[in-house]
């Protein structure tokens, strides 16, 4: 994957277990719809979990490589599909604000409002995400809609431009009918990854 390494194209994936995974690979939509969730990041000073709906992103890196190589080693990949994303198509999407690398906290500082928790993770806490616990994060902070207030985005297709997928279990043919059903076929720098 040397395309995704740094410089003009800097992405991130979404890993996904199911759920909104299929909706959207199934969905006619070029668009991909994202959901937020809250409890992210650290606490507050009084000890509340963050409230911000935010997706939780892998920026593609060398240890996101090793991540992967250490999941196909175990032979146990609890991911079913992941999305790459190009991270400065999506900065200009959702505001330059709304998308952070994610801080390790070190204590050193007051902790911020609950609000602005989102931002920084406790190295500890990532150990339920192995093997992508040392990853490097980027969070998207995801504004309720504002119909029935819920945390849902769509990503322009623009953003997209990747597809990672199970090793095995697809159809080639039926692969390429969907991506061109979808028109990621036209998206110029797209790429198809059967490596979970």
């Amino acid at each position: 994957m040397p395309f995704l390494r740094g410089g003009k194209w800097q992405a991130k994936t979404v890993l996904y277990k199911e759920r909104y995974a299929y909706f959207n690979l199934f969905s006619t939509s070029p668009d991909w719809i994202v959901r937020g969730t809250t409890d992210h990041g650290i606490k507050s000073e009084r000890g509340k979990t963050c409230q911000t709906p935010v997706l939780n992103c892998y920026q593609i890196n060398e240890k996101f490589y090793e991540a992967l190589e250490l999941q196909a080693e175990e032979n146990k990949s609890r991911y079913e599909i992941g999305i790459i994303l190009n991270k400065n198509e999506i900065r200009k999407h959702f505001g330059e604000n709304n998308v952070r690398d994610v801080e390790l906290w070190n204590h050193s500082r007051s902790r911020p409002s609950t609000d602005d928790c989102w931002p920084y993770d406790i190295a500890p806490a990532r150990k339920k995400l192995w093997p992508f616990n040392l990853c490097d994060v980027v969070r998207i902070r995801i504004a309720n809609t504002s119909l029935y207030s819920i945390p849902l985005a769509s990503t322009p297709s623009k953003t997209i431009m990747g597809l990672l997928s199970k090793a095995d279990g697809h159809d080639e043919k039926a692969l390429s009918k969907l991506l061109t059903k979808k028109k990621w076929d036209e998206i110029e720098a797209f790429e198809f990854f059967p490596v979970l």
